[in-house]
């Protein structure tokens, strides 16, 4: 759920205003109080920002993007803010919310740990430097995507779906064992089964 901002109806142009956790279906879902519509967005949320957090800088995460907060409508009340949906997504930051991210079970608990691990990973590893490589490879599959990162130590390989539907990633990396740095768990980097709106976070040390 999102609005547009500087909508050109004769061009056919304009911008998406919105949070991540709304954009990605989680306030639909959570009025639609559906258990599976929920995780499906939370993995897309989680997704987006594992993307976010291979690109060579600072990821920046947006104030309340951490505990998934959902766009704000009470700017239309408002007659200085009405007129620009982009206060859609800079509502005040929801604290009655915070709480909960100590809470494993809940929304903000996963969003929160989940995103907490990938930046420790990402402190951990010397391939997300900004002197690392980066390049594509061909998945064969338009849907994903597949980024390498690579310097003297690791080669990392970041694995994402943008489907709904679940997947194989038809690359052939024939330079041993992977760790998926996000469960922990060991595989190849060859036609890796990856679920819809997953990611994978591969990496092989070197030396």
């Amino acid at each position: 759920r999102g609005e547009l901002y500087n909508d050109d109806p004769v061009l056919q142009d304009a911008r998406l205003c919105g949070t991540t956790a709304s954009l990605c279906g989680l306030e639909a879902s959570l009025q639609a109080k559906d258990p599976a519509r929920i995780e499906r967005a939370i993995q897309k949320i989680l997704m987006l920002n594992a993307y976010l957090f291979i690109q060579s800088g600072i990821p920046v995460i947006y104030s309340g993007d951490e505990i998934g907060q959902v766009n704000d409508y009470s700017y239309k009340d408002d007659p200085d803010k009405a007129v620009d949906s982009r206060y859609l997504h800079r509502g005040e930051f929801n604290w009655s919310l915070a709480p909960n991210r100590n809470i494993a079970d809940t929304v903000q608990g996963k969003l929160f740990h989940a995103l907490d691990h990938l930046e420790h990973i990402r402190s951990s590893h010397s391939v997300f430097d900004t002197t690392a490589d980066l390049r594509t490879i061909d998945t064969w599959d338009s849907s994903i995507l597949a980024i390498v990162r690579e310097n003297a130590e690791e080669k990392f390989i970041g694995i994402y779906n943008f489907s709904d539907q679940d997947k194989v990633a038809w690359i052939n990396e024939d330079d041993g064992m992977y760790t998926d740095l996000i469960p922990g768990r060991e595989l190849e980097a060859k036609g890796v089964q990856i679920p819809a709106f997953g990611c994978f976070w591969l990496c092989r040390r070197k030396k």
